[in-house]
């Protein structure tokens, strides 16, 4: 217990976890990358989110303040109507889809509401489970893209729907 006793050792005790914590702050501010503002006329990638991996029933996609859902219902055995939702005001939508790695011709979404923040389209989709939704937007006069799985489509789970809302 003699070291203990050493006013040196003590002191580095004390100032070693305080510059450890200094330079983890120090090197996330100088490396970290600076957020910026979406230009006109440039795209984005959104990314999907957890719950478009899973028989869900929604999508949520993201990039910065973009937040989109895509809610699916099924219509018919193999129709399937997707409704868009965002906080911001989407300026056109389009969708295709590939299924059996065959491309569909790209769909325009219809606006449902005159503030132009809930779109909706009717898909002939009959395996949502193999096929690959492609989506681009256009917000702010910024294009925003995504390829995700169209397994969230159907609504699978040992719960059923009736009282819970979304």
């Amino acid at each position: 217990m003699r070291f203990l006793k050493n006013r040196h050792l003590i002191l580095a005790m004390f100032v070693a976890p305080t510059l450890a914590v200094i330079a983890y702050f120090g090197v996330d501010y100088v490396v970290s990358e600076k957020p910026r503002s979406a230009l006109p006329g440039q795209s984005y990638k959104l990314a999907a989110k957890s719950n478009c991996r899973y028989q869900s029933g929604t999508c949520t996609l993201k990039n910065g303040d973009i937040e989109v859902t895509i809610r699916a219902q099924r219509v018919a055995e193999e129709q399937i109507e997707l409704t868009l939702s965002s906080e911001m005001p989407i300026q056109q939508a389009i969708i295709s889809y590939v299924a059996d790695g065959v491309a569909s011709e790209p769909a325009s979404l219809t606006a449902a509401t005159p503030e132009k923040d809930t779109w909706y389209a009717t898909l002939k989709l009959a395996q949502p489970e193999q096929s690959i939704l492609r989506l681009a937007l256009k917000i702010s006069d910024s294009m925003y893209y995504v390829e995700t799985t169209a397994i969230f489509v159907d609504y699978i789970t040992t719960f059923s729907q009736d009282g819970f809302t979304n």
